[in-house]
């Protein structure tokens, strides 16, 4: 079972290579490539996000390499028949302005891998789901870390959460058997 990506740790890999990307935003466009296409590669991802890389600099190197770890973990966890699924955002050790507006970027960076490789679906549910996570892309984030936000924003972290796991799995359905409840426990 795929691990949930420590935030922290992605954000310092991504800071130390040549780009402009924030990991939420980057860890979103892989996840919009992978609704609409399974066969992508670490290269096309990283072709997206990174200018160049110097694979001879130590520092890039070690980025890299938890970059193709984040990617492996995204693949897993998108195909885990217990939908062990989770974005990269800023954790609840950050304030909660800064969760939500990780949140944004990695709507956004969704949005972004799914239009860069052409969603083309006619079902309503899934194009509806699409809607609702591009007006969660443009919310105005300033909220004051209280037990009522948090609680909103856990709420709408789980539908995107499920709306991606939703919107994958009806454009490329899993090729794994059915598992029965009983197995999972």
């Amino acid at each position: 079972m795929a691990q949930p990506i420590n935030y922290d740790l992605a954000k310092d890999a991504l800071q130390k290579l040549n780009t402009d990307d924030t990991i939420s935003s980057a860890h979103g466009l892989l996840c919009g490539f992978y609704c609409v296409k399974q066969d992508i590669s670490l290269d096309d991802w990283l072709n997206e996000v990174l200018v160049s890389i110097d694979l001879n600099n130590i520092l890039e190197k070690e980025s890299h390499q938890i970059l193709a770890e984040i990617f492996n973990n995204t693949s897993e966890q998108l195909t885990d028949p217990t939908l062990n699924f989770w974005p990269i955002i800023a954790d609840d050790m950050c304030s909660l302005r800064e969760q939500a507006n990780t949140l944004v970027d990695w709507c956004q960076g969704f949005l972004m891998g799914l239009g860069l490789s052409s969603v083309q679906t006619s079902d309503e549910q899934v194009l509806e789901m699409i809607k609702d996570i591009s007006e969660i892309s443009q919310l105005e984030v300033d909220l004051l870390d209280n037990e009522e936000n948090a609680q909103d924003f856990y709420e709408i972290v789980e539908f995107v959460r499920m709306g991606v796991l939703f919107i994958q799995e009806t454009l490329q359905p899993s090729k794994q058997d059915f598992i029965s409840p009983t197995q999972l426990q």
